[in-house]
């Protein structure tokens, strides 16, 4: 007799999706899991695995998402319509998927753009992954990924801030602006994110030159109280984080976090960033730790270059 979820030499399809359909919840949730191996060979199945999405066991629901994921761009409209699912975990791994496309996903961009409010912090980081991943074809996304680095959730601040970089040169007037900002844990986050454009942030070397003079009575300075972040997730979904606890968790204040990101940022500018060497070599002699030797390397980089 064949068990729920078994498959056939011939074509597996008709007894999983039986088996999804099934009275036993670990039997549809076997099934889910097996069709998600499938991956593309399973998209004749991609109705059923929709059904699923609205089981009422989590375990098949996660299962079926995961499943329909996998199925590579054929399930870019139904990945679309996942982002407004009642079940967090259906919603995760929508972006999730949608990040693994690329800029295939770019017809999903304004889907990806509401998913940045999400109530789940993990959705909406999902989803700042994935507008970072299209690249240059998601500048679309550069204002709300703007706004989302000015939220309380840190982690979605930090992965703003990477998608706005790997988005590239449409990015870069954005982040010079965000170095400005009153919050020393965005302006620390812009600088990281310019410094990983490398060469064509040219433009902010001025900027992130100011921001590495700074003033040394700043460094003990705490972030201003207009900025109180709410519980994020990272890792465990009750762990809760603010800039002021991850700056004291590395042992410093965040006008130095600020700082050393802008000394960081000129050394991967490279020699564009010629301009800012009176201020490394200053920082690299006078400066505490680790401020010191982040400008101490950065000179290194910028010479060698």
């Amino acid at each position: 007799m064949q068990q729920p979820g078994a498959t056939t030499a011939d074509d597996p399809l008709p007894a999983l999706v039986s088996a999804l359909r099934g009275a036993s919840p670990a039997d549809r949730a076997r099934a889910a899991k097996d069709l998600g191996r499938l991956g593309w060979l399973a998209r004749d199945a991609t109705a059923a695995l929709v059904g699923a999405l609205d089981d009422e066991a989590a375990k098949v629901r996660e299962a079926a998402a995961h499943a329909i994921g996998g199925m590579g761009p054929e399930s870019l409209p139904t990945l679309v319509s996942m982002l407004g699912h009642t079940d967090k975990y259906v919603r995760r791994h929508a972006v999730w998927s949608l990040g693994k496309l690329g800029p295939l996903a770019r017809p999903a961009l304004d889907n990806l753009c509401d998913s940045l409010k999400d109530a789940d912090p993990r959705t909406a980081s999902g989803a700042a992954q994935a507008l970072g991943n299209m690249g240059t074809d998601g500048a679309e996304g550069v204002v709300p990924l703007a706004e989302a680095m000015r939220g309380t959730n840190i982690v979605l601040c930090r992965l703003a801030s990477k998608a706005l970089s790997q988005i590239g040169p449409p990015a870069l007037a954005t982040l010079i602006a965000h170095l400005q900002h009153a919050d020393p844990f965005v302006r620390g986050e812009s600088a990281l994110a310019i410094g990983w454009m490398g060469a064509a942030a040219r433009s902010a070397v001025p900027f992130l030159a100011g921001i590495l003079r700074g003033s040394d009575a700043a460094l003990t300075r705490t972030p201003p109280p207009a900025f109180t972040p709410t519980a994020i997730e990272v890792g465990a979904d009750s762990a809760t984080l603010t800039p002021a606890q991850m700056n004291a968790a590395d042992g410093v204040s965040a006008e130095m976090n600020c700082r050393v990101f802008a000394a960081q940022a000129l050394g991967r500018i490279g020699a564009s960033a010629t301009a800012a060497l009176v201020e490394l070599r200053e920082a690299a002699r006078h400066a505490p730790e680790p401020l010191r030797q982040t400008a101490q390397q950065s000179v290194r980089q910028i010479q060698g270059a």
